[in-house]
């Protein structure tokens, strides 16, 4: 028997810690907008209200202190000092402008008539806006009349970001989260147009690109200076062969006329016999 109240004892205990200490609501904003923190169920007998803030940061910081008989508000000194406003027909907390260091975990304490306390919790996230993507197509290796296609889709953000593509008739699968697609495109497909859509969860920003411009045919002004170069590179190998032909020849010319001089000079200086016929 006393295990069993034991045991209930500790259920109850860890059922109070629990009530005590209330999930705590999402709530994102833009980084230059106006944060508003208000009750769902704003407690009707309140006598005395409390807002404080745990920021990401590490600070803590009491943000100000409200009576319902006192019209006045008790702002403390910290960075919401002049940007905090208590609003008492909502029990809302509202601050204007944040910035990102505003970030943190928000609580709110309202004291009745009979002591009894109800607590409020807000996770808040300050979200800088999504800047315009940048979107480059790169063409990987062609093929006959197919190409393949990598598509990259940037944005100057440190922050986290999500990324969605569309891309008429062409399976995403997998890759449609990252921020790059690879794809298989003929080059003599009609005009797709493809968008790279960049997202957090307080703004968007989107990007395109024609995909079957970037596969179609290379445009002759740049097949001229291929060909060019391709050609003046022939020439020097073929002058470097004709080069290399000619010294040879030369070498082996200039390594036989010795012998030939040698000869020559020694058949000269023997002795002519006459033959006389007595």
């Amino acid at each position: 028997m006393e295990h069993v109240v034991l045991l209930l004892l500790v259920f109850l205990f860890f059922l109070c810690r629990a009530q005590g200490s209330p999930v705590c609501r999402e709530q994102a904003v833009s980084a230059g907008g106006t944060l508003r923190l208000r009750p769902e169920k704003p407690p009707q007998r309140w006598t005395r209200a409390e807002w404080r803030v745990s920021l990401d940061a590490g600070p803590k910081h009491r943000i100000l202190t409200a009576e319902k008989n006192n019209a006045d508000v008790t702002l403390s000194k910290s960075p919401f000092s002049g940007r905090a406003v208590f609003q008492q027909d909502t029990l809302s907390l509202r601050i204007s402008p944040v910035s990102t260091a505003d970030s943190g975990v928000y609580r709110a304490d309202f004291e009745d008539t009979s002591g009894h306390v109800t607590d409020l919790c807000f996770r808040v996230s300050v979200w800088e806006p999504v800047p315009q993507p940048r979107l480059e197509a790169h063409v990987q290796h062609r093929e006959q009349s197919w190409c393949n296609v990598s598509l990259v889709c940037t944005v100057p953000s440190t922050s986290s970001v999500s990324y969605t593509w569309s891309c008429p008739g062409h399976p995403l699968g997998a890759l449609e989260h990252q921020p790059w697609l690879h794809l298989r495109v003929r080059g003599d497909a009609d005009p797709t147009v493809c968008h790279c859509n960049v997202s957090n969860p307080v703004s968007w920003s989107a990007a395109s690109i024609d995909i079957s411009a970037a596969c179609g045919p290379v445009p002759q002004g740049n097949l001229w200076p291929y060909c060019r170069v391709k050609g003046l590179l022939c020439l020097l190998v073929l002058g470097s062969l004709v080069a290399a032909v000619v010294l040879m020849h030369v070498l082996i010319r200039r390594r036989r006329s010795p012998s030939r001089g040698a000869a020559g000079s020694s058949g000269a200086g023997e002795p002519l016999t006459h033959l006389s016929m007595d």
